[in-house]
């Protein structure tokens, strides 16, 4: 009997082209996993640090108005704004008596 010394070339072929398809899809496939990933975790990221720097600013407010100070660019005295609040309340309070009285006495 007479052996075959040819290779199978077709399915070679068919094997080789099937295998590189394989790798081609799974090298996508990685690659959209981890750009998702990646976006995902630099959204939480951006949140984490936005939401940081929000609240150092607003207890770097909130010392700023709860203070005595001067303040720099015009002089003026700056007084905590709960002291603030009430004088604006009493000022117009007797701002509203004093027109009461005003407006009575005519």
């Amino acid at each position: 009997m007479a052996q075959y010394d040819d290779l199978p070339i077709s399915r070679i072929t068919a094997v080789s082209l099937i295998s590189i398809a394989v790798t081609v899809v799974t090298i996508l496939a990685v690659q959209v996993l981890y750009f998702g990933m990646y976006g995902y975790v630099t959204r939480s990221r951006t949140a984490t640090i936005a939401t940081s720097e929000a609240v150092e600013i607003l207890n770097s407010q909130t010392q700023s108005i709860n203070q005595y100070g001067v303040n720099e660019e015009d002089g003026r005295f700056v007084i905590p704004i709960e002291q603030a609040i009430k004088k604006v309340v009493r000022t117009s309070a007797e701002s509203n008596e004093t027109h009461a009285e005003t407006t009575d006495g005519t």
